[in-house]
C-alpha cells in the first residue's frame, strides 16, 4: 500500500504545488546536493514511517537513468524496481527526528525525480508528500 501511495505521488508530481496547499506549514525538503539526496526536516516533530508499522520509515522513491547506482549506505535502505525506462529505487529511510537530515547518495547516473511519503507523530495517520525540489 505504501508503495503504491509513493508510485501515486512521483506520478502526480506535476501536481506538487497543489498538494503543498494541502499540507500548509509543512517545512521538510528533499533537494538535491551533488550526487545527493537531502531530505532536510527542520520541523519540531520526527519525519516517520507508517505509525502502524513498527521500524518504519519515511518511505523515499528515486527515479532516475538506467545507468543511476546507489552508494552502499543507500543500497542498504533501497531495492531496485523494475521499470521499462530508467531505474527506480524504493527506498525505506531511517527516521528522520526534528532538526536533522539524512542524505542518500549515487554513484553513477543522474536522479530524475524522487518523492518522499512519510507520517509526523504529532499529525497521527495522515502522511506527509515531499516531492524532489
Amino acid at each position: 500500500m505504501k508503495r503504491l501511495l509513493i508510485l501515486a505521488a512521483v506520478l502526480l508530481s506535476a501536481c506538487a504545488p497543489v498538494a503543498q496547499l494541502a499540507q500548509p506549514g509543512e517545512k521538510a525538503t528533499l533537494t538535491r546536493d551533488g550526487q545527493s539526496l537531502l531530505l532536510t526536516n527542520p520541523a519540531p516533530d520526527a519525519l516517520t514511517g507508517d505509525p502502524g508499522r513498527a521500524g518504519d520509515g519515511p518511505a523515499l522513491t528515486v527515479n532516475g537513468t538506467a545507468d543511476l547506482a546507489l552508494d552502499e549506505t543507500a543500497r542498504a535502505w533501497c531495492q531496485p524496481v523494475t521499470v521499462a525506462t530508467g531505474r527506480r529505487y524504493a527506498c525505506n529511510l531511517p527516521t528522520v527526528p526534528a532538526g536533522q537530515r539524512q542524505r542518500v547518495t549515487w554513484t553513477a547516473g543522474q536522479v530524475t525525480d524522487a518523492a518522499v511519503l512519510g507520517y509526523r507523530p504529532g499529525l497521527g495517520p495522515r502522511p506527509v508528500l515531499i516531492w524532489l525540489e
